[in-house]
């Protein structure tokens, strides 16, 4: 494949009267590229690009899928047409026209579309991803497509006509998968039919459109969750048509912002009218929470993804379009900042050449930056550039949360004399749960704001009817019968937060059978941010809470203060072991992390879940066999490695002391779960100097790639059931060497998502590896 020259002038700051956002197109033309599709020549872009130690990017395909495809081009095209219609640059509409191109290859003789091409052209027309039937990847060509028919009508008619013959051909196959209104029987593939519906009728009034979207649009009606006692309220229901239980996901889930455009179309402001309502009150789960990544038997926080924050985005910003209702445009502004490091973990989702991160983890961001994450990334800049100046002070880094939602897994949480067992599963959150059969009592400390709190049970299997769920938080108590239905998502009573930590109790008694707790989800009444630079408090409140405005208010000063717990660095003193003419940190008594299991500890170790309490793990009889007295050899160095019970600690800022002593080199044994991990070390002499050394791991089961080497390979890992997974697995090390001066100290980085097994020390040459 030749790569496509880059067009320099694509930053672009857009001269609009606006929030203030300059849209990097940069890394968007590194992943543009030539792809041959059958024998000819179209420009695509690459699904991946995985994040190298120094910082560049390689592309990267997707295993047994392909290269690119057309779900990620059609969002390219959609985004160009849109800087086209707002800047006129030539470059942007040529942008856009390329891709409709490579689009149009894509689409077979019946009007549907295949969406993977394979590195050698081929087009993939077997893969679930890529086959045809009426999927996503039509539905997001026929919206592209739509749209480029209606802004080249002027510019290119003869183009213009092709692209609405190309979306006509594709709505009239994608229609024969039409159940109910409903494409296939979803909600949220339809409001991506219905979105490219809309840009082809005004185009041809055609009678067929026209029935569609009113079917559609009165099924995506009937599907809004009204129910105020649920959390699901605001959104819509994404279920199957055999599915009797709600189900969403915030990527793909633009069914509001359907519904109003068409609305507008079919002058019917019932459904602008229950979208902008429903859209205020979801508003409430998605901004405490962030874009979170589905709701069903449980609440899935992470991964967090640019393509759930964009359909937000977007359903916002066309509702204000729409609407002129500021309090939208507000809450859409603040949706945006997630993207800034208004998140659970204070870090940007974009990267200084416009990449778009793809995901924020529990406790790590992800920061390969494919074409899926880049795109909705720009696309939802674009939006809020959209928006008058001044919602600019709520597009901003510096706001901070006051009420975020709070999950615990229920397995985590203290059960004391209860009648309950942590039972380990899959499909639930944390891969476990607690089995209740009797009394109970479950206790975690929280620190909450002072505002009330729903408070929900995530509940599995049940083999009872009703449960009495008794709870409390300091002063604040309820009580409330609840008839249990299984996976899904229950309300159990309101607390009222005291701004302080204080142990929230979740209580009660079966008299019969037993139910298995999954989670217990916290989710604020109110949305209250602080905006630092301005020292005032924003305050959302469309559920008619007490003690504030309806609507959206701004308060002087922090409405509400959590009390936090600082953090301080851990001093821990550690004696040093003579062995084999190596001096090894004795860290067993620090470990705190089972990630080497024993046979009898397969089921209980977890080396990659810091969510829940079991997970992956090393196979320890493989590393034993070439262990010899608690030694690992390894080249020139030795590490003390334990395999019964804790055998390491993540990093966490430690600062480790020890009598202070000349040594030549010092060797490190870790490594990093779901990802690769750079970070630096520092080195305290006796006489106080420092040295900063790389203190670097790749991801266990990935191989290395941030220059250290591996001690050890396992041909295979326990999953966090127990059973084996033959998945390749490595402990690696690297070696740095020391000055000539006596060692005293060792502080290492905050990287949770490293492990360190052993730190060894060498006399007389050995290890020394780097400077």
């Amino acid at each position: 494949m030749k790569k496509a020259l880059i067009i320099p002038i694509l930053f672009i700051s857009l001269m609009l009267i606006g929030v203030e956002v300059q849209i990097n197109l940069d890394h968007l033309e590194f992943l543009r590229d030539h792809f041959a599709v059958e024998g000819e020549s179209e420009i695509g872009y690459w699904i991946y690009a995985d994040r190298l130690s120094d910082g560049n990017y390689r592309y990267a395909d997707a295993p047994g899928e392909g290269v690119t495809c057309v779900d990620d081009v059609a969002r390219a095209a959609i985004l160009y047409l849109r800087l086209f219609e707002i800047s006129g640059m030539e470059q942007h509409y040529d942008r856009a026209k390329e891709a409709l191109g490579f689009v149009l290859s894509m689409q077979d003789s019946d009007g549907d579309f295949y969406n993977f091409v394979f590195e050698d052209g081929s087009i993939n027309r077997n893969g679930p991803t890529s086959r045809k039937g009426g999927n996503w990847w039509a539905a997001r060509a026929l919206w592209a497509l739509a749209k480029g028919a209606r802004v080249s009508q002027s510019l290119d008619p003869e183009f213009s006509m092709r692209l609405a013959d190309a979306a006509q051909r594709c709505f009239r196959e994608i229609i024969s998968f039409e159940q109910d209104g409903l494409i296939q029987g979803y909600t949220d593939l339809s409001s991506v039919v219905l979105l490219g519906a809309a840009e082809l009728y005004p185009m041809s009034n055609d009678a067929l459109l026209g029935g569609f979207i009113k079917r559609c649009a009165a099924a995506l009606k009937s599907k809004v969750i009204q129910d105020k006692e649920s959390i699901f309220i605001g959104l819509v229901d994404e279920s199957s048509p055999s599915e009797p239980r709600y189900f969403w996901h915030g990527w793909g889930s633009r069914q509001l912002e359907a519904m109003a455009v068409v609305g507008e179309i079919l002058e019917d402001d019932s459904l602008i009218e229950i979208s902008a309502e429903s859209f205020k009150r979801n508003s409430i789960l998605l901004i405490n929470a962030g874009p979170l990544y589905s709701i069903s038997g449980y609440l899935q926080l992470f991964p967090q993804i640019a393509y759930a924050a964009e359909s937000a985005i977007s359903t916002g910003f066309s509702l204000y379009q729409l609407t002129g209702d500021e309090d939208i445009a507000t809450i859409t502004a603040l949706l945006g900042s997630w993207f800034l490091g208004v998140n659970k973990l204070s870090q940007s989702m974009t990267g200084e050449n416009g990449e778009g991160f793809d995901g924020l983890e529990f406790s790590h961001v992800n920061r390969n930056a494919g074409a899926e994450s880049t795109i909705s990334m720009l696309l939802s800049l674009e939006r809020i550039k959209r928006l008058p100046e001044k919602y600019g002070d709520l597009f901003s880094a510096g706001i901070e949360v006051l009420t975020p939602v709070v999950v615990l897994e229920a397995e985590s949480m203290r059960a004391g004399l209860s009648e309950s067992e942590i039972i380990q599963s899959t499909g639930v959150s944390g891969n476990a749960l607690t089995k209740i059969s009797g009394a109970f009592s479950l206790r975690l400390p929280v620190t909450l704001a002072e505002a009330s709190y729903s408070v929900f049970a995530a509940v599995n299997e049940s083999r009872t009817n009703e449960v009495v769920f008794t709870l409390r938080l300091g002063e604040s108590k309820s009580e409330r019968t609840v008839k249990i239905e299984e996976k899904t998502v229950q309300k159990l009573g309101v607390l009222k937060g005291n701004g302080k930590e204080t142990t929230l109790t979740v209580g009660g008694k079966l008299s019969e059978g037993s139910l298995d707790l999954d989670q217990i989800i916290l989710v604020p009444d109110i949305v209250a941010a602080y905006l630092i630079e301005e020292d005032a408090s924003i305050v959302f409140n469309f559920n008619g809470c007490s003690g504030f405005d309806e609507g959206i208010s701004v308060i002087e000063g922090k409405v509400f203060e959590r009390e936090k717990t600082v953090v301080e660095v851990p001093m821990l003193s550690v004696s040093l072991i003579e062995m084999n003419g190596f001096v090894h940190l004795d860290l067993l008594e620090y470990f705190d992390n089972n990630g080497i299991a024993t046979s009898d500890e397969r089921k209980m170790a977890n080396f990659d879940n810091p969510q829940g309490l079991f997970g992956a793990s090393y196979i320890s009889s493989e590393l034993e066999k070439v262990i010899d007295s608690g030694s690992l050899a390894v080249e020139d160095t030795e590490f003390l490695v334990y395999v019964d019970g804790n055998d390491n600690f993540r990093l966490t800022g430690q600062a480790l002391t020890f009598s202070a002593e000349v040594f030549d080199g010092i060797c490190f044994l870790g490594a990093a779960n779901h990802g690769d991990y750079t970070g630096e070390a520092l080195l305290i002499y006796e006489d106080d100097y420092q040295q900063v050394i790389p203190l670097s791991f790749a991801d266990w089961c990935g191989g290395p790639s941030t220059g250290e080497k591996i001690a050890f390979e396992f041909s295979g890992r326990y999953d966090n059931t127990g059973n084996t997974e033959r998945i390749n697995c490595m402990l690696y090390y690297r070696c740095v060497d020391l000055l000539d001066k006596p060692l005293k100290g060792i502080v290492l980085p905050q990287i949770p998502n490293v492990h360190l097994f052993a730190i060894s020390l060498s006399r007389g040459g050995y290890g020394s590896q780097e400077k």
